[in-house]
């Protein structure tokens, strides 16, 4: 149990660690922060972050080397873009994909073959070597090492020079060819000692010259390169590089049978890999700690270690599923990206070519339409001229017409007015002074009177509408609703009411088939809210919606039962048969003490004012 808790907070030591590795990688990730320039700068410090992330955290490897491709093909930059094939490269070979990296490699070799970019050549004649001597085939890799040497020759690329001799050095050592491997790695440490950036290709030569002399048993000289290649990686703040130093330091006093020093050595290694936050170095150290243990017969000892390595290896496996599963989403991602733009590149080009069949047959047709327009454009000319006249003769005959049609209206409105309005008025004047002259025993005759006057003043007040609604200054929906208010005001004089019109109505022309009835339906609803509703709340609003006119009338009243009013009375059934007359719709949504709703829907005539609903005042 203490051996698996131990596990655990070393787990958490190195998820925390996971992003401080070395000053390199923490450098570029600053560079990449404070520079957001999309150049050809970003594309090189992208390729680079990827490469030191490689062996440290894939998953973010992958996304640096993704943005790299992605950005070097929108330049265009065919060195960048071979660059991001090594990374590409580089991922998928530490996944075990060798043939697929060999892949971007040749990839990245083409491009750079095509740009005359010697530098780039060597290094992926390098990094194919690297694969070959990963899947032992020691032979294939010297071959690939050799001419990738030969072009950095050529360029007198020195730090290039230098790695080259390094691998060369140790596919000699794994062929057993000591004294070949010695002599490459010595020419290889005075090339790097006078390279630029030499950062790691220094503590790797004086790592590699120390493993040969330890395949010779000459321990001591073996420790002396050591500790010059630990101080070389530690100035550098290489930590991989010192974990080898530490390990390597750690064999070669266990060949000496000191393993006490051989445990202190490991244990700088386990501290350093803590802080590089490396679990798969950890698991290595801790299989090595339990070799250690099992050779001094420390088998409690060697069982915890044990127990380690295979609790961090299974997570190590874990982990390199999830990163697997990212890995395959960046990878679709990226190739349905690339596939989209080749789709685009041939439909472009097929568009390209439909338009150069397209010109040849324009030229072809262009002559002919030369002389074509010559002789329509006359033709033309003389049939827009004829139209405009027509149109203007129209125009005059409709403008005409209408004043003929609002003098109609107007005399028809003051002949009701001056005549038949008069005649009523006096009948009702009439009829009250009459009443008045009568005696009270005259009962029956008196009511009679009555009833002659109410008739005569409805009478006079219908004939009043039909006169308003006849002249024709009176057309506007705004008109309309004004007056509509005024009647609402004086009926609905015990409840509140609001009363809303749209904006977009409010230049907006009744017919004249629509004027007069449509203000005759909402004054037989108002009548009928104030007659029986009993509502202390009525809502009117009058709005377009998808080209039709409609009117909403609603109110908190008791309600009726419809079927019933419908048997009973006239005033739905008078307006229902308005609305039919004009091809409009009415509903009437009613429950008993439930409130009353009534909407009204007319065609809208020719309209384009579209601006938004707000109330009027």
């Amino acid at each position: 149990m203490r051996v698996r808790w131990s596990i655990i907070l070393l787990l958490w030591s190195f998820g925390s660690a996971l992003y401080a590795q070395n000053k390199m990688v923490d450098s570029l990730r600053h560079w990449l922060a404070v520079h957001p320039a999309q150049d050809s700068t970003r594309v090189v410090n992208l390729h680079r972050l990827a490469y030191r992330l490689s062996e440290i955290d894939q998953t973010s490897a992958w996304r640096y080397a993704n943005e790299a491709n992605q950005l070097a093909k929108k330049l265009n930059n065919k060195v960048n873009l071979g660059q991001s094939f090594i990374n590409y490269a580089i991922l998928e070979s530490l996944e075990g994909n060798y043939a697929k990296g060999q892949e971007h490699y040749l990839n990245a070799l083409e491009l750079f073959e095509q740009t005359g970019w010697e530098r780039g050549k060597a290094i992926c004649l390098n990094n194919i070597a690297e694969n070959y001597k990963v899947m032992n085939q020691l032979d294939k890799s010297l071959d690939y090492t050799f001419r990738a040497l030969e072009l950095n020759k050529k360029k007198q690329e020195k730090r290039g020079m230098a790695v080259n001799h390094e691998q060369i050095g140790e596919l000699y050592r794994r062929k057993g060819r000591y004294k070949e491997s010695l002599k490459y790695l010595q020419e290889g440490l005075v090339l790097a000692k006078q390279a630029d950036q030499n950062y790691q290709i220094l503590p790797q030569i004086l790592l590699g010259i120390a493993r040969n002399y330890n395949d010779h048993c000459e321990f001591e000289r073996a420790l002396d390169y050591l500790d010059q290649a630990t101080q070389q990686s530690q100035l550098h703040g290489e930590k991989l590089l010192q974990i080898q130093c530490y390990q390597e330091a750690a064999t070669t006093y266990r060949l000496q049978h000191n393993f006490e020093k051989a445990k202190g050595y490991l244990q700088k290694a386990f501290d350093t890999a803590k802080e590089f936050g490396s679990v798969v170095e950890t698991a290595n150290l801790n299989r090595q700690m339990a070799e250690l243990e099992e050779i001094q017969r420390n088998y409690k000892e060697a069982l915890a270690y044990f127990q380690s390595y295979k609790m961090l290896n299974d997570s190590i496996e874990r982990k390199k599923n999830v990163v697997r599963a990212e890995l395959v989403e960046l990878k679709y991602a990226a190739f349905e990206k690339d596939r989209e733009n080749q789709r685009l590149k041939q439909i472009k080009a097929e568009q390209e070519a439909e338009l150069r069949r397209q010109a040849s047959w324009i030229v072809a047709l262009a002559s002919v339409v030369i002389v074509l327009m010559g002789v329509l454009g006359y033709a033309f000319y003389r049939n827009r001229l004829k139209q405009i006249q027509d149109a203007q003769k129209m125009q005059a005959e409709t403008i005409r017409q209408m004043q003929v049609s609002d003098n109609i209206r107007s005399q028809i409105a003051r002949d009701l007015h001056d005549d038949l309005g008069a005649t009523l008025s006096g009948v009702a004047m009439l009829s009250q002074a009459a009443k008045r002259q009568l005696k009270e025993k005259d009962g029956q005759l008196t009511e009679l009177l009555d009833l002659i006057s109410v008739n005569s003043q409805r009478t006079v007040s219908t004939i009043r509408d039909i006169i308003w609604t006849t002249r024709p200054m009176n057309d506007s929906l705004e008109s309309i609703t004004t007056k509509m208010k005024i009647f609402a005001s004086e009926m609905l004089e015990g409840s509140e009411y609001e009363f809303y019109v749209a904006d977009n109505l409010r230049d907006y022309k009744l017919p004249s088939n629509q004027q007069y009835n449509f203000y005759l339906i909402f004054k037989e609803a108002i009548n009928n809210i104030a007659k029986c509703a009993n509502a202390k709340h009525v809502w009117i609003e009058i709005f377009k919606n998808n080209q039709q006119l409609c009117l909403c009338i609603k109110d908190d009243g008791v309600g009726f039962d419809t079927e019933a009013a419908k048997v009973c009375g006239n005033g739905l059934f008078n307006m229902e048969k308005r609305v039919e007359e004009l091809d409009g719709s009415l509903t009437i949504q009613s429950v008993p003490t439930h409130g009353t709703t009534i909407e009204l829907t007319l065609p809208l005539a020719t309209y384009s004012n579209t601006a938004s609903l707000s109330p009027v005042y």
